[in-house]
C-alpha cells in the first residue's frame, strides 16, 4: 500500500513539505482532532506544512522552538543518567513515541533549568542535554514540523482553542506530574526525563477510557474535561452472618476501596441511575497509578462526561524511567497509606479509629499482596503468624468438618456433614486470620483460605506487629477489643484504661467497686515492686492488706478465710516481702469479678459507651 507521504514525494514540492490535504489527514490521528472543527483544523494544518524525515536508527536533533508530531514511522527516547562521576546510560528506551504523538522537549528542558539551583544546576542541564530522540521502526520516520509562533497566531485567532492546544504544546508538565504524591521527592531533572515520556490522549464526551476487568497498563491524569469513576457494585459475600457473628460489609465499602486502587480523589461517592459514580475528576486529578505497581486488571470504569484531554504514562515505558529512578517502594507506601486510611474511615474493625500517625506508623509494616485465582493463602493447621485484610477480590474460607472450624478463628462457623464445607466468602473491607495477632502464644489456623478470582490482600505478620507496638500497651490493648469485640474477656478490658474505667464505674453500681480497686492495687504493687526499697515494700503491702484483706477493713474483699490469715502471716510476721504476695488473693479476686460481674457489664449502658467511644459497635 502506498503512503499518502509517498505521492507526495513523487510530486514537485520539495522534499521537506507537504500540503494542507495531507497534513489535515495527519491532524486527525492526533489529541488535537477531537476539539478541532472541520474549518479549524484546516486553518491549523498550515502550521505544519513543513515535515522531517529521517531513517530508521538515526538520530533526530529538534529545534527547542518547534512542536513536532510523529505521522510515519516511530521514534524512541532514552537518556543517560549521572552515576557517580561518570553517565551510565539507562537500560534500552524510556518509551517509544507512535504516529499521532506529540515531541515537545522545549518545556521540559526550560522547567527543569528553570527549577535547578546552585551546585545542582550543572547536573541537571547535563541530564536533559542528554534526552536522545532516534528513529526507528521498518520505514522511514516523518514528523511534522510547526514553529511555536505560528502556533501562537492560530491560538490568538481562535480563542476558544487556546487552552486546549496550550495544554499540549505548552504545559509545564513536571508540575503537573509533581502533583502526585509519589513524585514529590523525584528530582526536578528525572521529572523532566518523565515529562518527556508522557502521551497525550484525547477522549469524546461520554467515552469509556477503560471497563472493568481491563488489563490496567496506563496511569492518567486530567488536563481538560471531567470524567466519572464508577463501580461494579460487589457480589455479597456468603455465610457472613454465621463467620464470627460479624455484621455484612456493605458494597459503599466495596466500592469506595475501589476509588482508593483507583484514584486519590476524596470527592463523596455520588448515585446516578444504575451506575455508582465513585468521584468526578477534573483538571489536576490523576487515576489508575496503581498500574503502574500493581499487576491487577481494573478495579472500576472510567468514562468522561464532556471532551477530555490526558496525559498518559504507560506501564512499560514506567518501568525504563524506574531504571534512573527507582521510587517503586515509595509508590507502594503511599498506595497502602491511603488504603489504611480509606479502611479506618469505613470503620474497619481492624483500623477504625486510630490516628493517621498510627496509621502511617503502619505503612512499613504492611505488604500489598497480589493473589491470583484458586490460591491457597494458608491451610487448616499451619501455624498462624499473620493478618489480612481483602482490599480487592475474594476469598473463600473453608474447613474439615472432623477437625473443627472453630467460631473464634480464621471466620469460622459450624459447617453441615462432609469432610470439608465451606464456611463463606469475604470481600473488599473483609478481615481474617486475626486471632494469630492477639493470641500469646503461636496457634493453628482452624480453617483453610482460598482466593476465589484475582485479589489484592493487605497483610501483617504477628511478628512485625509486635515490633511496632509492644511499647505501646495501649494500642496494643485497642486492638485486640477491636478484633474481639464482643468476644473480650475481662483480662482484655482490664488492659485499656477507658476498659479499666468504664468496668470500675459499673462494679460502684453493682456496690462492688472495692474488687477492682484491690485488684489494680496489688497488680500496681507487683508491677513497681522492683522500684521499691524494703522499707517501702512493707508499708505498702500493709496499707493494701489493712484496707482491703484484714477482717476488719474498711473495704473488704470477700476472700477465703486461710487466704486472708496466710496473707497476714506474710506481712506480719516475715521480714521480707516478695513480689508474689498477692497473686492468689488478686486470681481469686480475679475470677470472682469474671463469674459475677463481667458478663452483666457486657449487657451495661456503661459496656455500650465504652465500645461507642471506641468506634467498636
Amino acid at each position: 500500500m502506498v503512503s499518502v507521504l509517498s505521492l507526495c514525494s513523487r510530486r514537485s514540492k520539495p522534499k521537506n513539505e507537504i500540503t494542507e490535504e495531507e497534513a489535515v489527514s495527519f491532524l486527525k490521528k492526533t489529541p488535537f482532532h477531537q476539539y478541532l472543527s472541520s474549518e479549524s483544523i484546516e486553518q491549523f494544518a498550515r502550521c505544519f506544512l513543513q515535515v522531517e524525515r529521517s531513517s530508521s536508527g538515526s538520530r533526530i536533533e529538534l529545534n527547542n522552538q518547534r512542536i513536532y508530531i510523529v505521522a510515519e514511522g516511530e521514534v524512541d527516547l532514552s537518556t543517560t543518567y549521572p552515576d557517580g562521576d561518570a553517565k551510565v546510560e539507562a537500560t534500552g528506551y524510556l518509551c517509544r513515541k507512535r504516529e499521532g504523538d506529540v515531541i515537545n522537549l522545549k518545556c521540559t528542558k526550560e522547567n527543569a533549568r528553570k527549577k535547578a539551583t546552585g551546585s545542582s544546576a550543572h547536573k541537571i542541564n547535563d541530564l536533559i542535554e542528554e534526552i536522545i530522540v532516534t528513529a526507528c521502526g521498518k520505514t522511514e520516520t516523518t514528523l511534522l514540523c510547526a514553529d511555536m509562533n505560528e502556533v501562537d497566531s492560530f491560538t490568538s485567532r481562535h480563542p476558544e482553542l487556546s487552552a486546549v492546544v496550550d495544554s499540549i504544546i505548552s504545559t509545564q508538565i513536571e508540575d503537573k506530574l509533581l502533583q502526585i504524591p509519589f513524585l514529590h521527592p523525584v528530582p526536578p531533572g528525572k521529572v523532566s526525563v518523565l515529562a518527556a515520556m508522557c502521551r497525550y490522549e484525547a477522549f469524546d464526551s461520554n467515552q469509556t477510557v477503560f471497563e472493568h476487568d481491563d488489563t490496567a497498563d496506563k496511569l492518567y491524569l486530567i488536563l481538560n474535561g471531567v470524567a466519572q469513576v464508577i463501580a461494579r457494585e460487589a457480589p455479597k459475600s456468603r455465610g457472613l452472618h454465621a463467620i464470627s457473628s460479624r455484621k455484612q460489609i456493605f458494597s459503599e465499602q466495596t466500592v469506595a476501596l475501589q476509588r482508593s486502587l483507583e484514584c486519590s480523589s476524596t470527592r463523596q461517592t455520588l448515585l446516578k441511575s444504575s451506575d455508582i459514580v465513585i468521584a468526578e475528576l477534573t483538571s489536576g486529578d490523576y487515576f489508575g497509578e496503581t498500574a503502574l505497581v500493581l499487576n491487577m486488571d481494573r478495579t472500576c470504569k472510567v468514562r468522561t462526561t464532556e471532551k477530555c484531554l490526558v496525559l498518559t504514562v504507560d506501564k512499560v515505558d514506567f518501568k525504563n524511567f524506574l531504571t534512573i529512578c527507582p521510587i517503586q517502594d515509595m509508590m507502594k507506601n503511599v498506595i497502602k497509606q491511603r488504603l489504611l486510611s480509606k479502611l479506618s474511615s469505613l470503620g474497619i474493625p481492624f483500623l477504625s479509629g486510630f490516628t493517621e500517625e498510627v496509621l502511617t506508623s503502619l505503612t512499613d509494616s504492611v505488604e500489598i499482596m497480589e493473589v491470583p485465582e484458586d490460591h491457597i493463602i494458608f491451610s487448616e493447621g499451619d501455624v498462624g503468624d499473620k493478618f489480612y485484610i481483602v482490599v480487592h477480590g475474594c476469598v473463600e474460607v473453608t474447613a474439615n468438618t472432623e477437625t473443627g472450624g472453630d467460631d473464634d478463628e480464621e471466620d469460622g462457623s459450624s459447617s453441615e456433614a462432609g469432610n470439608e464445607s465451606s464456611l463463606g466468602t469475604l470481600g473488599p473491607g473483609q478481615y481474617f486470620g486475626e486471632m494469630s495477632l492477639v493470641n500469646a502464644e503461636n496457634n493453628l489456623r482452624t480453617a483453610t483460605v482460598t482466593s476465589t478470582q484475582k485479589s489484592i490482600l493487605l497483610s501483617i505478620e504477628k511478628e512485625r506487629f509486635h515490633e511496632l507496638f509492644g511499647s505501646n500497651s495501649q494500642i496494643l490493648a485497642e486492638f485486640e477489643l477491636r478484633v474481639l469485640k464482643n468476644r473480650a474477656q475481662l483480662c482484655h478490658v482490664l488492659k485499656h484504661t477507658l476498659g479499666l474505667t468504664s468496668f470500675r464505674d459499673f462494679l460502684e453500681k453493682e456496690h462492688a467497686g472495692e474488687n477492682i480497686d484491690f485488684w489494680l492495687a496489688a497488680t500496681t504493687f507487683a508491677t513497681e515492686f522492683s522500684q521499691l526499697s524494703e522499707k517501702e515494700r512493707h508499708a505498702k503491702s500493709k496499707q493494701i492488706f489493712v484496707t482491703f484483706c484484714a477482717e476488719y477493713a474498711d473495704r473488704q474483699i470477700n476472700l477465703p478465710h486461710n487466704l486472708m490469715h496466710e496473707l497476714d502471716n506474710r506481712i506480719h510476721k516475715n521480714d521480707k516481702i516478695s513480689s508474689d504476695i498477692f497473686n492468689a488473693a488478686v486470681s481469686e479476686i480475679y475470677k470472682l469479678m469474671e463469674k459475677d460481674n463481667f458478663n452483666r457489664y457486657k449487657t451495661s449502658r456503661e459496656f455500650k459507651e465504652y465500645f461507642g467511644r471506641l468506634g467498636i459497635l
